[in-house]
């Protein structure tokens, strides 16, 4: 599919009215992770009507696409997550959410916007496609369950896929920028449970109870020494306790209490580190109020999304073909995760950002209920994203470094 870089501006131009229309349908209509039952419908409709061989309910609701070009070469994947999340939209857009409560704040309806475009240009030209595009449509990123059990599930086999790619759409840069890394790109994440036990009583006579709390407190506030003194300073990491629970009344010391969190790295090693030390100081500490604590690990976590620097400076390249060298920027370490590591765990690629801000109006966070993308963004998605796939298709991949 020898089509320049102006060509391919010129057919993605034309489907510009189509890929926001399918983006705010999504939008409109959110659902949350392993609940994606009428986004995966539209999306196996999409496909199908694209040419590709279909095969749906992978992790429940997940859908791959797997376009065979009539010519030969090699097998490439394009990964998009598709949920959405427990928000309720604070913005009065035209196309804000129809279901309280949730709601896509994290640009999971762009990505599939744009994948499934991509699909459709691509299948109008099977003719001229030298080797297969895989195209997956992955459930509950934001729970980080969806891409272990599709990869399990097969939707990395059959044909055998060599490489895999995707995109995340971005606040943190202006619509018609795009930002790439080589190495470690996002954290990883592990979500625990601090689960203390201790002797319930009434509040008015606390040296008869042991107050779970109490411990708690101390834990809570200890645990940033697992950072500032037990991990080197040169690293980086981040616990962070979102939730403190216990207790049902003023007068009340409570049986138990419990301290919900997460861990991000970016070095493998560092991980295992701190979710070791998390047990250990977290039962000792209880010990020394004759309270017991025990740690409950969650088991769906992700390790740090981790770009091999061959792929990332090939992208880096065709973004700056296609939006020139001042549009195109070294993406900084984020904290945040992303369960797109483990495809590119189990197989090579890139995966970088593309961005949807407004370039007039203050930076909104992701996750956030007043989230909304500048949608010019969505079309140098589906450029950057076609000739990133074509380059793979053409060109053997290189061994990890």
């Amino acid at each position: 599919m020898a089509k320049t870089t102006l060509e391919l501006a010129q057919e993605v131009r034309k489907r510009r009215d189509g890929l926001i229309a399918l983006r705010r349908d999504f939008h409109r209509f959110p659902e949350l992770g392993f609940q994606e039952h009428r986004t995966a419908t539209v999306i196996a409709e999409r496909l199908h009507a694209a040419g590709c061989e279909v095969r749906t309910g992978i992790a429940k609701t997940g859908v791959v696409g797997v376009l065979r070009g009539d010519k030969p070469g090699r097998v490439t994947a394009w990964r998009a997550d598709i949920d959405a999340l427990p928000l309720t939209e604070a913005v009065a857009l035209p196309c804000a959410s129809e279901k309280p409560g949730i709601m896509h704040a994290c640009g999971h309806d762009g990505h599939t916007a744009v994948a499934l475009t991509m699909a459709e240009i691509l299948g109008a030209h099977r003719r001229e496609l030298p080797g297969t595009v895989v195209f997956i449509f992955q459930p509950a990123e934001e729970v980080f369950g969806g891409a272990k059990h599709m990869i399990d599930q097969g939707a990395l086999d059959n044909p055998h896929v060599e490489s895999v790619f995707g995109i995340h759409l971005s606040t943190q840069h202006p619509a018609g920028h795009v930002a790439v890394r080589s190495g470690p790109a996002m954290a990883s994440a592990d979500f625990f449970d601090v689960v203390i036990r201790g002797k319930g009583g009434h509040g008015a006579y606390p040296h008869l109870s042991i107050d779970p709390l109490t411990v708690a407190a101390h834990i809570l506030i200890g645990l940033q020494d697992l950072i500032t003194r037990e991990v080197a300073a040169q690293e980086t990491a981040v616990m962070t306790v979102g939730q403190m629970q216990g207790g049902t009344k003023h007068n009340i010391i409570p049986e138990t209490a419990t301290l919900r969190g997460s861990i991000r790295t970016y070095d493998q090693t560092v991980r295992d580190q701190l979710v070791e030390r998390l047990g250990s100081y977290a039962s000792r500490i209880a010990q020394a109020y004759r309270a017991e604590a025990h740690i409950e690990m969650q088991d769906e976590g992700c390790p740090a999304v981790d770009n091999p620097a061959h792929w990332a400076k090939h992208v880096h390249d065709l973004a700056v073909d296609e939006v020139g060298h001042t549009c195109v920027h070294q993406a900084i370490q984020g904290m945040g995760s992303d369960d797109m590591s483990l495809f590119l765990k189990a197989r090579t690629g890139c995966y970088f950002r593309v961005g949807i801000a407004h370039p007039d109006r203050p930076v909104v966070p992701h996750h956030s209920p007043i989230f909304e993308m500048d949608e010019a963004g969505l079309e140098i998605g589906v450029r950057i994203g076609l000739r990133t796939v074509l380059y793979a298709l053409q060109n053997a991949p290189m061994p990890r470094t």
